[in-house]
């Protein structure tokens, strides 16, 4: 059987290389990564003492960058350009945030064409490499005097660019780039080994590390130890956000990879207390391996080890975010939102509502497990003891209530979003029938009810039905409230025929008619 190699388009290969990344303010974060590796080696080494800083200058149609790491020689780029996608970075000692050297090519998802220069160090010559969109070739020279580098370092210009850098909301705005170079090199930025610059339209803006005041969550899993492999360590830091909108990352040598852990479908972990909102931080694993452009991990053997640990430390972060979100319920919640939610519960509690799986808050207690004779002790039997004991909700987070106005979907009375009964308070029918208390609390626990039943039918079809059936009671409220309806009543049998006024003339009957004015 021959062996023979496949072959492709080298141009376009290349092209595809570069254009990875989820978007492109996270392909020119691809520069800073390259800069902070290059910096690690220079400083294991001695050459460098003060931090890795980078220079974004953001102009119509260019951007530039600067960085003072030491740049490559003729020789490194043209090996770095000779083995795309075979860095020799994973040999390194010194552990790297890139691994297959495809970083240099993420300008093609930003602009058509990119020049470097590089110097690698004091008294060395400034390269300057030029590559294009769509082509496999690069130009290589020695820079002119005015070109040069004064110290060692790199500058990067890329042009063509697709997007407009001076927009301000565009996918390359300063306050875009601030955001995500923040979110991404945190680690960097806050023990002050990286620092970020971005000029723009005549303004500076600083890259720095997130403010985090909530509280700290697991702090128990600091650092963890995976089973059945010791030497592999990853870290946690955690910190309860009580209005859900917290993400989990997972970061690779200070780098976020997976930026929301709620993107991984394995072991139920999308759907855990780490993806539900309530939790926010990152989980620092070096001993994963990234995908190209860092899109996520490599599926072997050490991430699924990975993803078992982080399914044995859920049931404890879980009990912990629990405990702060019922503080937290309790703090927010007016004493109608917190009647609203033990009426729906006492009413759902009855025998017509036993059927229902209740949310989380809502869910009926049961008293501790007995053991019976000859059974070890601790053993579920199924059956309940009736003598009085501490009581534990089962099922997770307590439900909280919300009254915000939905921009996005005017149209709904309600929905239930991490956690939270959300009751849209800008719709007609809030604003009609919530004019007194007791409204207030009528409209609020019939609206717990509605997301209860919609929450049991898992094709997500009944909450469209329960909705218009919302819609059309609170419209026989409005008519009937407007005072008794008279409905004439209407003849039994057949209508008899109306006879018509006939004025008589000489001639006989003719039907009188209306005469046209003079």
């Amino acid at each position: 059987m021959a062996r023979k190699k496949i072959k492709g388009n080298m141009a376009n290969i290349l092209t595809y290389l570069g254009s990875l990344y989820r978007n492109p303010a996270d392909a020119l974060k691809e520069y800073v990564s390259n800069a902070v590796d290059e910096w690690r080696k220079a400083r294991d080494k001695g050459e460098i003492l003060e931090p890795c800083e980078v220079i974004y200058a953001l102009e119509k149609g260019k951007i530039s960058i600067n960085y003072n790491s030491p740049g490559m020689d003729e020789k490194e780029f043209e090996a770095a350009l000779n083995k795309v996608a075979d860095s020799a970075k994973p040999g390194l000692t010194v552990p790297q945030i890139g691994q297959l050297g495809i970083g240099i090519f993420a300008f093609n998802q930003v602009g058509t064409s990119c020049t470097f220069y590089s110097k690698r160090a004091k008294g060395k010559p400034t390269i300057k490499v030029r590559l294009a969109k769509q082509s496999d070739e690069y130009e290589i020279e020695t820079a002119t005097k005015r070109e040069s580098r004064e110290n060692p370092g790199m500058t990067i210009i890329i042009t063509g660019l697709h997007h407009d850098p001076l927009k301000a909301r565009g996918p390359l705005g300063a306050e875009r780039l601030q955001y995500v170079f923040a979110e991404k090199f945190d680690a960097y930025l806050r023990e002050g080994k990286l620092k970020i610059a971005i000029y723009s339209d005549g303004k500076s803006f600083d890259v720095k590390p997130l403010e985090v005041s909530q509280t700290a969550v697991g702090e128990v899993f600091d650092e963890v130890h995976v089973t059945g492999n010791w030497k592999n360590v990853f870290r946690c830091k955690f910190w309860f956000e009580p209005f859900a909108n917290g993400k989990v990352s997972i970061r690779h040598t200070g780098v976020s990879v997976v930026e929301d852990i709620r993107s991984i479908q394995a072991y139920g972990l999308e759907e855990s207390v780490y993806a539900i909102g309530f939790l926010k931080g990152y989980i620092d694993a070096d001993f994963l391996r990234p995908l190209p452009a860092r899109t996520g991990f490599e599926a072997n053997e050490d991430w699924i080890q990975f993803l078992m640990e982080l399914d044995r430390m859920r049931p404890t972060i879980e009990e912990e975010v629990e405990e702060l979100h019922i503080k937290d319920e309790e703090q927010r919640l007016t004493q109608i939102q917190k009647h609203a939610i033990e009426l729906a519960r006492e009413i759902l509690d009855q025998q017509e509502f036993k059927s229902l799986e209740l949310l989380g808050g809502l869910r009926r207690e049961r008293g501790p497990v007995t053991c019976h004779p000859g059974k070890r002790p601790g053993a579920t039997t199924g059956s309940r003891s009736t003598s009085p004991g501490k009581s534990r909700k089962t099922g997770g987070l307590r439900i909280a209530f919300a009254e915000v106005r939905f921009e996005d979907e005017p149209a709904l009375h309600s929905r239930f979003l991490s956690g939270t009964v959300q009751v849209n308070n800008a719709h007609r029918d809030y604003k009609r029938e919530t004019a007194t208390e007791q409204a207030k609390l009528s409209y609020a626990t019939l609206m717990i009810g509605k997301e209860t039943i919609a929450y049991n039918d898992k094709s997500k079809a009944a909450n469209d039905f329960l909705e218009k059936l919302l819609t059309f009671m609170f419209q026989v409220k409005a008519k009937v409230s407007k005072g008794p309806v008279t409905v004439e009543k209407r003849p039994r049998g057949r209508p008899r025929k109306t006879s018509t006024p006939v004025r008589k003339s000489l001639s006989g009957q003719i039907p009188l008619m209306k005469l046209p004015k003079a």
